[in-house]
């Protein structure tokens, strides 16, 4: 009698352990924050401007790692977001870029394109499904929620839908996107996660933010004398946006209406506004709120993306104006979500990090200009440079089946028809490519297998290489070059820029901690993105993601 109440009375005092499997003092909420395209210098180079309640806020309170650095090459949005939630990099996750060439299908993929699924809240039907279906690594959102038995929640929102499905992982609750072709101005989801839009989303999008945000014209925040951090607001760096005659401010949004003539695609011009942030937060907070998130005794997890600083970024380049204004309205927009977190979750019963998925390439124009390196990869010149130098030593046949900025593709049923050696036939691409101006290194496919590298440029390209998905040969050029399809524009006309490199203005962003159990402080040491999941993990007491090869952050742990 007495051995079955003791093991009643362990059985009972057990149960609050068990639903507090993520540890005593755990943080309510989590808060996962990426800033698309933020690159590091963006927290300095505009301070001065920044309120005391946003990004001054997580520096001053929080903890700065200065020395964050992407570990592999391509550096792009999908990617990025796979890696900061995943803790590995493409050669476990398998996302090698947004799209790549999917050798049995004979198409170029999405990183989040799934045809089992549909889109639900579209207004109009969309042939187009997507889920985290390609993700082949467990992610930290997914370990919160299998550590907890699913009680915890997990509530993804982008713009994008690479940057809300990713970083759910295989088992969010909801991942939410703005969808511009099928449903102007609405956020939706996927029959992968739900069947019908929940009622607190179908409200939102009734009241048609987007359409109040595009009624408005974008001026700028501050008196233009005072963005003397970027170049002058008409320069010839940026790109002219349909209707106008110049880069300039002010953007009037109703005038662009009228070129679109009511096409839905109008509407994907929020991506390319701070509006875009602003409609981002607006919506994370609803969620925020209706979903109860931090409620409980369960942690749950938030996670959000600013995609429109990237857009802005391609478009006018990091020396603009418009780069600058964007990100002070963002600061404004996060100093918002962190008081409204404040009062919803409780100042110190959150933990937030704020991060980025790449940096972004100068313009080549501006490089040119200021007499730095710079210079174009013609990738249609390439090609066919490389086609004619096959045929001349295979024969004349399509040896290409695809050719992208960073991966060539080879007709591997072709090669073996006509009985040539894969490798041989690789290894041809490359030393071809690698007499192209601009292309430091063509690796091909079988060297990336069967040879280790631990250090430089050739390290990351290993990283970021996935034997089923990435290309039979991989290019890597040097500093300055910007990868082009147009073969007109000389370097000195070159309007916008990229990413995608392995050089620090595409590896280094930000990385910010802030809330419970964040000591105040800064590091210079180097750190990855990947080591995000794995010091999550760690503080949370949960299993680590599955492919992490990330470390944790001791300096937030000791």
């Amino acid at each position: 009698m007495k051995i079955r109440l003791s093991l009643f009375v362990f059985l009972l005092l057990a149960v609050p352990m068990f639903a507090q499997q993520t540890g005593p003092g755990a943080p309510r909420l989590i808060v996962g924050l990426v800033v698309d395209q933020m690159r590091f210098d963006y927290l300095y180079k505009y301070q001065d401007h920044y309120g005391n309640d946003g990004f001054k806020r997580l520096m001053r309170e929080g903890f700065n790692f200065k020395n964050t650095h992407y570990s592999y090459i391509p550096t792009y949005t999908a990617p990025g977001h796979a890696s900061i939630y995943t803790g590995a990099t493409p050669e476990v996750h398998g996302i090698v870029g947004n799209s790549w060439f999917d050798r049995r299908s004979g198409n170029v993929v999405s990183n989040v394109g799934d045809p089992s699924v549909k889109i639900t809240g579209s207004v109009i039907e969309n042939p187009n499904g997507y889920s985290p279906n390609r993700l082949l690594a467990s992610t930290i959102s997914d370990q919160l929620r299998l550590g907890t038995n699913m009680k915890s929640k997990v509530i993804s929102i982008s713009l994008k839908d690479r940057g809300a499905i990713l970083p759910g992982g295989r088992t969010a609750n909801a991942a939410y996107w703005y969808d511009w072709e099928s449903s102007p101005g609405h956020w939706v989801s996927s029959t992968y996660y739900m069947e019908k839009l929940p009622s607190w989303v179908a409200k939102f999008n009734a009241q048609e933010q987007a359409d109040k945000y595009l009624s408005e014209t974008w001026n700028p925040l501050l008196p233009m004398s005072e963005y003397d951090e970027s170049a002058p607001d008409d320069n010839p760096h940026e790109t002219i946006l349909r209707g106008k005659e110049a880069p300039t401010f002010p953007y009037n949004f109703e005038e662009m209406r009228k070129l679109y003539e009511g096409a839905t695609n109008f509407y994907q011009v929020l991506w390319g506004t701070p509006f875009g942030n602003t409609i981002t937060k607006d919506f994370a907070l609803e969620a925020l709120r209706n979903e109860g998130l931090g409620k409980d005794a369960y942690p749950d997890m938030l996670c959000v993306s600013f995609s429109a600083p990237d857009v802005v970024g391609h478009t006018f380049g990091p020396q603009s104006v418009e780069v600058q204004d964007t990100y002070l309205r963002l600061d404004r927009d996060i100093a918002d979500l962190l008081s409204s977190l404040d009062r919803e979750v409780g100042a110190g019963n959150y933990l937030l990090f704020l991060t980025s998925d790449h940096g972004a390439q100068p313009v080549v124009s501006w490089l040119h200009a200021n007499k730095m390196q710079a210079g174009l990869a013609v990738l249609p010149q390439f090609k066919q440079d490389l086609s004619f130098k096959l045929g001349q030593r295979f024969g004349a046949f399509d040896w290409i089946t695809y050719f992208g900025s960073e991966q060539i593709y080879l007709d591997r049923k072709l090669i073996a028809e006509k009985k040539f050696s894969l490798a041989e036939m690789q290894q041809a691409v490359a030393d071809i490519m690698e007499t192209q101006p601009g292309v430091r290194y063509a690796v091909t496919a079988q060297d990336l297998q069967q040879k280790i590298y631990t250090e430089g440029q050739l390290a990351k390209l290993q990283r970021g290489f996935h034997p089923d998905r990435s290309g039979d040969v991989m290019l890597v050029y040097e500093p300055g070059i910007y990868p082009t399809s147009d073969f007109r524009t000389p370097v000195s006309k070159v309007r916008g820029t990229s990413h995608g490199s392995g050089y620090a203005y595409d590896t280094q962003v930000p990385m910010l901690w802030f809330g419970k159990g964040v000591k105040r402080g800064d590091s210079s040491r180097k750190v990855h993105p990947r080591d995000i999941a794995p010091t999550l993990s760690f503080m949370l007491n949960l299993q680590m993601p599955d492919g992490t090869s990330g470390n944790p952050l001791k300096e937030l742990l000791d």
